[in-house]
């Protein structure tokens, strides 16, 4: 029991509160070999006490300072010296810290009392000092320490209520870093290389989860599917429907015994119809990118549902914006999806990427207010990457100066790039397995 839940002290006092009723329990507490000037102290003091309602003094050994004991007093005068073992003291003065119990301490000889007793909340006092003052700072202690009996009963309801949410908000950091294993897991481990075609991906969740998710599909012997999307806010719920579309993604149908590859169009418009069947009383909606190459004639085809469009730099430097019109996933149904076809060239670049890099770039001048805005300095970044030899040396380069910008320790938004580099045509043996092998 503290010295806020004891009776003892808060009943003392008259229901006006400006006056104590009854003496205070007051402890002279002396260390090894003190006991007769801690006597002459409780005598001087008794004697020039002229406070209402007087004291209780009495004296008592440091060790006998137990919490059960110090919850009956109101007060304690410590006498001790250099020859007191600090172990003696330094247990009871945390015990009437801990309980807020006023303490005035009486030490002379090597101890330093600024270093030990005043940190401890103490008083400290020489021993030569008359009587009555001794009382008079005693009684402005105990008077005061009324006061921080009311403080403490008020806040002990917040003292609770902090620690079930600290208590919470430990459960949810825990919850979400469960969270933030699963969704990598959800991530591919390793992106298939294709006829000479290599890939490489970032992935930087702003926090621990990320409303970005890739994918890389196998989907025959000459072509892959490339997937990136961008479900609209953050945090888990973001990171929730990124999972859902991802998952909702078709790229294959079966037709017979042969599957057949469908179209950068048809993907989202399916992907598109089954977000708005899933929808409940809120609408959820995301962007996203979905490309088909055949890595033998590296021919391309893509679509685009609202999501910043792809940039190819080829390799003699020229950059180049592919525009994807079409429209937001999830939002209305009789949505059409545009598609485009390109043809890349040996040592041409592709990357598709997510809007979080117009802010991971920010104004190096100006105000605070400027800084924040959105730039277009990641493609000057992207366009450094050209003279690179391969998609993860482009990828590790971009993330090496997505660590040195200001406020990266504070990331914005969720960042993705998925780089992938048409090689020279390199013929890649697919081992044939089960049709469980290749991803749909």
């Amino acid at each position: 029991m503290t010295n806020r839940q004891r009776p003892g002290a808060l009943g003392r006092y008259c229901r006006s509160g400006l006056k104590q009723m009854n003496p205070w329990n007051l402890a002279i507490a002396w260390g090894p070999g003190q006991e007769s000037e801690a006597e002459a102290i409780r005598m001087k003091l008794a004697e020039a006490w002229t406070d209402t309602p007087g004291a209780n003094l009495r004296t008592v050994r440091l060790g006998e300072l137990t919490p059960d004991h110090i919850q009956e007093l109101d007060g304690v005068v410590m006498v001790v010296d250099s020859a007191t073992k600090h172990s003696h003291f330094l247990r009871p003065l945390a015990a009437l810290e801990e309980m807020h119990v006023p303490v005035l301490a009486f030490v002379h000889g090597s101890l330093k009392p600024s270093n030990i007793f005043e940190h401890g909340g103490a008083m400290v006092m020489d021993r030569c000092t008359a009587g009555a003052t001794v009382c008079s700072r005693l009684s402005g202690l105990l008077h005061r320490q009324r006061e921080v009996n009311h403080l403490c009963r008020d806040i002990a309801p917040a003292e609770r209520s902090q620690g079930r949410l600290r208590d919470e908000i430990t459960k949810i950091h825990e919850d979400l870093h469960l969270a933030a294993i699963v969704q990598r897991d959800f991530l591919p481990r390793e992106l298939p290389s294709l006829h000479g075609v290599t890939l490489a991906a970032l992935w930087r969740p702003a926090h621990h989860v990320s409303g970005d998710i890739y994918d890389v599909l196998l989907l025959d012997e000459d072509h892959l599917g490339i997937f990136i999307a961008d479900a609209v806010g953050h945090g888990a719920s973001a990171a929730l429907m990124a999972m859902v579309v991802c998952q909702s993604l078709t790229t294959r149908v079966l037709e017979g015994s042969t599957w057949r590859i469908l179209s950068p169009a048809d993907v989202l418009s399916r992907l598109n119809a089954e977000m708005i069947r899933r929808q409940g009383k809120s609408t959820r909606f995301a962007t996203a990118v979905y490309g088909v190459i055949n890595c033998r004639s590296r021919v391309m085809a893509l679509a685009g549902a609202g999501h910043p469009p792809p940039l190819l730099v080829r390799a003699d430097g020229r950059c180049e914006e592919l525009e994807t019109p079409g429209g937001l996933l999830g939002v209305f149904s009789d949505e059409t999806y545009p598609q485009l076809e390109l043809e890349l060239e040996v040592g041409d670049h592709l990357l598709l990427y997510t809007d979080g890099f117009e802010l991971a770039f920010p104004h190096t001048h100006g105000h605070a207010y400027q800084q924040r805005l959105p730039t277009t300095r990641y493609r000057r970044e992207f366009e450094k990457l050209v003279g690179l030899s391969s998609p993860q040396e482009m990828i590790e380069t971009i993330d090496r100066q997505l660590d040195v910008q200001q406020g990266s320790l504070h990331q914005v938004d969720d960042l993705t790039l998925i780089s992938l580099h048409a090689g020279a045509l390199v013929p890649t043996e697919l081992r044939r397995t089960a049709e469980t092998t290749v991803k749909a």
